[in-house]
């Protein structure tokens, strides 16, 4: 006589979810233009650069932004776009 064991698998499948935050578009300051305004690492990927060359190019004055009355930076895309 044979026994059988039997065995439950569980599998379990996690998604990671991604959460997408719509550019701004606001006239911006320093171009006098209409612009999409962009986070850091919005900009970053717009730009195919990673966030910490945006705050180099920031720093040295190769691109513009303006703080938001919450005090989050927001790059002005017409700058980046400019001086790629």
């Amino acid at each position: 006589m044979t026994t059988t064991k039997r065995r439950r698998v569980e599998i379990t499948f996690f998604e990671q979810e991604r959460i997408v935050q719509r550019s701004v578009t606001a006239h911006c300051p320093v171009c006098r233009v209409m612009s999409d305004m962009l986070t850091p690492e919005e900009a970053g990927d717009f730009a195919g650069v990673d966030v910490r060359n945006i705050y180099q190019r920031l720093a040295q004055g190769k691109a513009h932004s303006v703080k938001t009355f919450s005090g989050q930076n927001r790059v002005c895309k017409n700058s980046l776009c400019i001086n790629r």
